[in-house]
């Protein structure tokens, strides 16, 4: 009864779902700036996720949405009759996973042919069928073939080279099913002995998944892994292996990190998976169909990344001790980090040492004392850490630096953005906007960080190259809003003419722009932080900060995590991994982002 039930449940929200496609009727005014996500198998929760992406955005933008989907992946008529109902309608874009690489390429055709904005996401479509029939859709979504390769590659190591492996496939002809197939394949056979016995297709489905299983696994007896090519089919898999009787150390990989997935990693029984963000897809998906309708140009490819999650960083335990909390820089490298300590399944411990030295030691040496697995650390000082790094040393615990370096002390991996190239962008975007002459107030961080040191390195160096620029006031601003402030009054107190300022954080422009105006005098031609904080951000869009440098907080907190993952799993880790600098301006109107 429970299973009716349950069934009668998923055919009613497939319903309520397919409503507005089946009757006409609902046809709205507004249907020709309406973004229409049509998704593959509601009942799967890669979709939900897609979904959750694609509302978040659009709710942010305010895009008019509507989401529809069909009950099984195998359901390519329903999804071309979803399509034909859009099209009837006249919405304004279509944002489309399909189910068949083929099969939809045709119905796309017909919406193109209307007008109407078609991005396709997830599973590509077939480039030669579209170039026979002349048409080019845009592709959002990941490289399939490399992570088949990445889940290939884990499975050599973890069976040393050698071994037999089963592959279930998804649905054959489907491109991201032939993909992820053809990748682990060419993973597992290069430089082994590692031999595919058999593959056979389940179709994305649990049931079917089970059932193949069942009967290869009767056929080949003693099989060593098995890689399925989505997580619903893993699920299947390990139905399988565990009500058949056979036996148990067989290794399961899937893909697509679902949740159903995640606990059964989490307790041992399988032992990995591939994230690739569909929510990232939907967000990805939305935002270029709006672009499109407003008549803004696309790439025509956008990609999404790949994460490997396995089992053996699951409950894992990483503490982050931050300089401090309250610049925002920080605060957002800390959601980066927590959001990335969600997907690879660790605890993550946080604390804030509020610019405090020996707080930040007092922290450290509390974290060491829990025996927790990694520790991540954004040096107050280069200098005075180093004896904290020392006792996480003594005592079997990796350490991971983000930002700012450390002079001393045995790191596993340092991540940073070039802090001198930085310096140097933010000397010459300057010396543009001032036309190469005027005086400058150089506003210095926290004496004794690597940060500080190194961008007013770059900064100086740069500006050599322009002779009528003088460095007029070089203060210390200690990365704070309210002592750049203080300082900057002072300054202007004293008749001190500005024509440019650079900060070596954001917190501190904004604190020099907080002086001008309390002193209600003229903002000078050029102001450049560093950081891009959102409230800079905002300043940029107001017309008073000139320009920022992007350093991308969140990735570093996301990486910190990543690499202790990496790290976890036994892989290699470089000594230093580089985040990207860009430069945001509003110089020709609009924030732009410059390379």
């Amino acid at each position: 009864m429970k299973i009716f039930w349950r069934c009668m449940a998923i055919v009613l929200f497939a319903f309520c779902w397919g409503e507005s496609v089946m009757n006409p009727a609902v046809s709205r005014a507004s249907d020709e700036k309406t973004v229409a996500l049509v998704m593959k198998a509601l009942t799967n929760p890669f979709f939900s996720k897609m979904e959750a992406g694609a509302r978040q955005y659009a709710q942010a933008k305010a895009i008019p949405i509507e989401v529809f989907g069909v009950e099984r992946e195998t359901d390519v008529e329903r999804q071309i009759s979803i399509v034909e109902r859009l099209i009837t309608r006249g919405v304004g874009a279509i944002v489309i996973a399909p189910a068949d690489s083929k099969k939809l390429v045709g119905i796309c055709k017909r919406a193109l042919d209307k007008g109407i904005v078609v991005i396709n996401i997830d599973n590509p479509f077939d480039r030669p069928l579209m170039d026979q029939l002349g048409i080019s859709i845009p592709f959002i979504g990941s490289d399939n073939f490399v992570g088949g390769q990445m889940v290939g590659e884990y499975v050599k190591t973890k069976l040393n080279g050698k071994g037999r492996v089963l592959v279930i496939e998804g649905i054959r002809g489907v491109a991201n099913a032939d993909l992820r197939k053809k990748g682990f394949v060419a993973a597992i056979q290069k430089d082994s002995s590692i031999a595919l016995v058999d593959a056979a297709s389940a179709n994305w489905h649990t049931d079917e998944a089970f059932s193949v299983t069942t009967r290869l696994l009767k056929m080949h007896p003693s099989i060593d892994a098995i890689f399925c090519a989505n997580d619903a089919m893993a699920l299947g898999a390990l139905q399988a292996i565990e009500l058949g009787g056979f036996k148990s150390d067989i290794l399961i990989a899937g893909y697509d990190n679902i949740e159903s997935v995640r606990t059964e990693i989490r307790n041992g029984r399988i032992q990995a998976t591939i994230e690739q963000h569909p929510e990232r897809m939907g967000e990805y998906g939305i935002a270029s169909a709006w672009q499109r309708i407003n008549g803004l140009t696309i790439a025509d490819y956008k990609s999404t990344p790949l994460d490997l999650v396995t089992s053996e960083h699951f409950n894992k335990t990483a503490a982050v001790s931050i300089s401090t909390l309250d610049n925002s820089f920080f605060s957002i490298m800390v959601q980066g980090a927590r959001e990335a300590a969600a997907l690879f399944g660790m605890e993550l411990m946080v604390f804030d040492a509020r610019n405090q030295e020996a707080q930040q030691l007092t922290d450290m040496a509390k974290s060491i004392a829990q025996k927790v697995d990694v520790l991540i650390v954004n040096p107050t000082n280069s200098e005075s850490i180093a004896p904290g790094i020392e006792f996480a040393h003594n005592n079997s615990i990796p350490v991971i630096t983000v930002d700012r370096k450390a002079s001393e002390g045995m790191v596993l991996c340092h991540i940073e953005s070039d802090n001198a190239q930085g310096g140097r962008m933010a000397a010459n975007i300057l010396a543009q906007m001032m036309n190469h002459r005027g005086r400058v107030l150089e506003m210095e961080g926290i004496p004794g960080t690597s940060a500080a040191h190194e961008r007013g390195a770059g900064f100086n160096a740069a500006l050599r190259k322009f002779n009528q620029i003088e460095i007029a006031f070089r203060e210390v601003g200690n990365f704070d809003r309210q002592v750049a402030k203080t300082v900057t009054l002072r300054i202007l107190g004293h008749n001190g003419r500005l024509d440019g300022v650079f900060a070596h954080n954001d917190n501190m422009i904004l604190g020099v722009i907080d002086a001008f105006e309390t002193s209600g005098l003229e903002l000078p031609k050029a102001l450049v932080g560093f950081d891009a904080i959102p409230e800079a951000e905002d300043s940029i869009r107001n017309g008073k900060l000139s320009a920022t440098i992007a350093q991308k907080p969140k990735t570093m907190g996301w990486l910190a995590i990543e690499t202790a993952a990496r790290y976890f799993r036994g892989e290699p880790i470089p000594p230093l991994r580089l985040v990207e600098l860009k430069m945001v301006t509003n110089q020709e109107g609009p924030v732009v982002t410059l390379d």
